[in-house]
């Protein structure tokens, strides 16, 4: 075999074989004349070993047989003093790698040690020691069912996972990848939490603390990536290209920094920015940092361990998309859950740099539920401060709803960061609708990153208020330095775009426009909180203030705006359909007084809603506005908790029908409804329990309460854990009840033996456990089933037909399926077909595929042996 011959079929191995040793190799090669310089040079300048071998090994292919057979010459050399060279390579490697290693941990000090505040003023520093509070980091994967806007319903959710302490562990930052309970080191961790909450914040105290040597010293080197800049990256690259992009100073300690990759944390911050999160490839294998490939490829090579196996992975994002990530190969998940109470008041103090004005300020904000709840989020507790600092020198007043906050917040930016003379000029005019038609454009296109061109469109190049909403991130590209800005917050980007909206008075796409919801894929919530900014901004204390202090002339929009705003409330009062967002919408407006809504009949439904104190707020303020019976009030699945229950009591004795399933529900909670139920004011007919982890004890307290009831007919109390012995008891507290008639207890502990004999012996109320027992009814309650499946969310709907298949198994009893219930097996398993096809998430496909198939099989079985219609 000729040597070219040789090069050339044993090209891989020798890549990994000489990649220790091609130094050496060049220098050999250009000492004895048999490369020239330019050719020397063009190997050196190779970004690592093996693509200098690669290079090398070209080079040589085309010199021809005579220099191929001298090259095998000199690494057979080179590779019988191996040891006594190694040797050298690994003490000059050793005292490289170690310079390498103090010189980035300068840089990331450098990079990290001053907190991003943006009303500091020139020159201020905020200094991350000085600023930071501790974050609660829950281990655990929690539910990805998140409410359409994320940020709005968290301040509920976070206290009830504070709670959770029975399968939920509280852990420290350092903590995270450390081996806990379960005994394992993780590789892959993912931390989630919603906007705001905290997440970059965390990541910049990981390596504030590790460049100090405080923590994390299981580590020698950290490489952070943010997804703003991975997104700059249009073009195949390799990772060593990625990480020398803004880590340069690491060029000749990357592969010692590879060869001890059980040493490196690589930390991926924001996935839920990634313009390319949901084409994450999991299935196209990248097993060397020099490989070139698209971006997507390299980094799941990354996350499933093919590219890097040994290091370690942190990566966060928002709960929006983290079903996207392949969670399959995460080891750990953890969920930052924002500031405690006492993390709340340390951080005024710290912002205020004075401990009696910020207690004294802690506890105007701790009476007003709106404001604290923002507060548990660290982004909008710094705004809180921001506005409460300067609400009394600039007399703008108390702030009263989320969009307040954020006016306020405007007003306070610009009197820091402008002179008078621009806020009393068109100047400032101008540069807010500019911002505002860049945001507003950038909604309705599903755009969060904004490039030269972008400010040039908008006449925003020479704006003096940019630094004061955007941030600007400067990237290296072929033809020169980009600069890419976005707003500091995507919530500060939808108020800029409702502001644009209140004022401009000819929009050519008109977000109201139901043609342009759907041309621009504006799917249901994607707007809600624009349009709580819109509705807050149009109002007249909100327009005041603009008028006042940034000379802004009032919106034309108000009256047909609030016009619409009731007819829309009234509709979905009128029709049931899920209202919430209207009732903030409402709630911004502030105009109880002369507002008219009335309804012919009230059907209010906020169900599917994990509730937020200010839900709850919105909520009641709908409720003092209308008079009169409330037919149906649906909190299902809402995570509605005995205080918030105390609080609706008085409500509830003007309800009909009130359902209340699937939220966990505890004895106390219990008993506010045994309230309602034993009231002399009670005008309850239908009450809903299902799923909600009713126990007998709590079963039979419902059934105490019910003696002095008269109005109660039906009780759905499915899904939950009452055995037959409870069921007796019951029936004979409520034996002389003249009005419940109906009682649903499928899918309790309940064995076949035990519906029989329910089916058998009904004694007073009618217990409705097995499906022949009413077909009317059954037909409706599936229908409802199916009702409920059709607005779920892919995970709930899982989560929501395993219950009730399970309920389903319990109750049949040995006859056939009826016709009609064969059908319906049909549509339920159609409409799993439909959402299978347009999910995305392997995991949850899987799930519905097997519900589908449980569904198809009673169908199959059914057709075949057809019961009585």
């Amino acid at each position: 075999m000729s040597s070219r011959v040789f090069l050339r079929r044993h090209r891989e191995r020798l890549i990994d074989e000489l990649e220790a040793s091609v130094d050496c190799i060049l220098d050999k090669l250009l000492q004895g004349q048999l490369i020239t310089r330019d050719d020397h040079e063009d190997v050196a300048y190779e970004r690592g070993p093996r693509k200098q071998v690669r290079r090398l090994l070209d080079v040589i292919d085309l010199r021809g047989e005579m220099l191929a057979s001298v090259f095998c010459s000199i690494c057979l050399q080179i590779k019988s003093k191996k040891p006594e060279k190694k040797q050298t390579i690994v003490q000059r490697s050793s005292t490289e790698y170690s310079k390498a290693a103090a010189r980035h941990k300068q840089v990331l000090l450098r990079r990290n040690d001053c907190m991003n505040h943006y009303n500091t003023r020139h020159g201020e520093k905020a200094y991350l020691d000085d600023y930071f509070v501790n974050l609660l980091l829950v281990k655990g994967h929690y539910s990805l069912e998140v409410k359409k806007h994320e940020l709005l319903t968290f301040g509920q959710q976070r206290i009830h996972l504070q709670n959770k302490t029975s399968d939920r562990l509280e852990i420290q930052p350092q903590q995270v990848f450390e081996a806990l309970n379960d005994h394992r080191v993780p590789k892959k961790i993912l931390v989630s939490g919603v906007a705001g909450i905290g997440k970059t914040v965390f990541v910049q105290k990981i390596l504030h603390d590790f460049s100090k040597t405080e923590a994390f010293n299981n580590f020698e080197f950290v490489i952070h990536f943010t997804f703003r800049d991975l997104n700059m990256i249009t073009v195949p690259t390799t990772l060593r290209q990625v990480i020398l992009m803004k880590n340069g100073h690491l060029s000749r300690a990357l592969d010692d920094i590879f060869e001890n990759e059980e040493k490196l944390l690589i930390i991926l911050d924001g996935f839920d920015e990634f313009k390319h999160y949901s084409h994450i490839e999991m299935d196209c294998y990248v097993c060397d940092p020099d490989e070139e490939a698209e971006l997507p490829q390299i980094l799941g090579s990354v996350l499933n361990g093919e590219l890097l196996y040994n290091a370690t992975v942190l990566v966060t994002s928002r709960p929006t998309v983290i079903s996207h990530i392949p969670v399959n190969c995460i080891d750990r998940f953890v969920v930052i859950t924002g500031f405690s109470v006492i993390e709340i008041e340390s951080y005024f103090q710290k912002f205020y740099q004075d401990k009696q004005q910020g207690s004294r300020l802690f506890e105007f904000v701790r009476e007003n539920h709106f404001l604290f709840t923002l507060c548990y989020i660290p982004a909008f507790c710094w705004i809180v401060c921001s506005v409460l600092k300067e609400s009394s020198t600039l007399d703008m007043g108390l702030p009263k709803s989320m969009t307040d906050i954020y006016t306020h917040y405007l007003v306070v930016l610009l009197s820091h960061h402008t002179h008078k003379i621009l806020l009393d000029s068109s100047k400032t005019l101008e540069s807010i609708l500019s911002l505002g038609k860049l945001a507003y454009e950038g909604l309705l296109r599903h755009k969060t990153l904004f490039y030269q061109q972008d400010m040039k469109n908008n006449h925003l190049s020479t704006c003096n208020l940019l630094h004061c909403f955007l941030d600007k991130t400067s990237v290296q590209e072929p033809e020169g330095v980009e600069d890419v800005f976005s707003f500091t917050h995507f919530t500060i980007q939808e108020f800029f775009a409702a502001l644009y909206y209140s004022l401009e008075e000819d929009i050519s796409d008109d977000v109201m426009d139901i043609e342009v919801q759907n041309r621009f894929c504006l799917h249901s919530g994607y707007l809600d909180l624009f349009h709580r900014f819109l509705s807050g901004l149009l109002s007249t204390r909100n327009q005041k203030l603009l008028s006042k202090h940034l000379n802004l002339s009032q919106s034309t929009k108000l009256e047909p705006y609030v016009s619409w705003l009731v007819v829309e409330i009234t509709k979905c009062s009128e029709n049931g359909a899920c209202i919430l967002n209207l009732l903030h919408c409402l709630f911004e407006q502030q105009r109880n007084s002369d507002l008219e809504i009335t309804p012919s009949k009230i059907r209010l439904n906020v169900g599917d809603n994990t509730f937020s104190v200010m839900d709850f707020t919105v909520l009641k303020y709908f409720l003092d506005l209308v008079d009169g019976d409330i037919l149906e009030i649906d909190l299902t699945a809402t995570n509605i908790n005995t205080v918030l229950l105390k609080q609706l009591q008085p409500y509830f004795h003007r309800c009909l029908k009130i359902w209340l399933g699937e939220n966990n529900l505890d004895m106390e909670a219990v008993k506010v409804v045994c309230g309602v139920l034993g009231s002399p004011r009670c005008k309850l007919e239908a009450l809903g329990l299902g799923w909600t982890n009713i126990q007998n004890e709590e079963f039979l307290e419902l059934g105490a309460s019910l003696k002095s009831n008269s109005t109660l007919q039906g009780l759905w109390i499915e899904g939950n854990g009452i055995a037959y012995d409870a069921v007796e008891t019951f029936l004979e507290l409520t034996s002389f009840n003249n009005t419940l008639n109906e009682i649903v207890v499928v899918g309790n502990k309940l064995c076949k033996d035990d519906v029989a004999k329910l089916r058998a012996n009904p004694r007073g109320s009618l217990i409705i456990a097995g499906f022949n027992d009413d077909r009317d009814f059954w037909q409706e309650w599936c229908n409802w089933i199916f009702q409920r499946c059709e607005v779920c969310s892919d995970e709930k709907l899982v989560s929501f037909l395993s219950k009730v298949c399970r309920g389903m198994r319990l109750s049949r009893s040995e006859d056939k399926d009826p016709e009609w219930m064969i059908e319906w097996y049909n549509q339920v398993s159609k409409l799993l077909l439909e959402r299978i096809k347009k999910c995305n998430v392997d995991n949850m496909k899987r799930k519905m595929g097997t519900l589908e198939e449980t569904f198809s099989s009673q169908l199959a079985r059914g057709e075949e042996h057809p019961g009585v219609g």
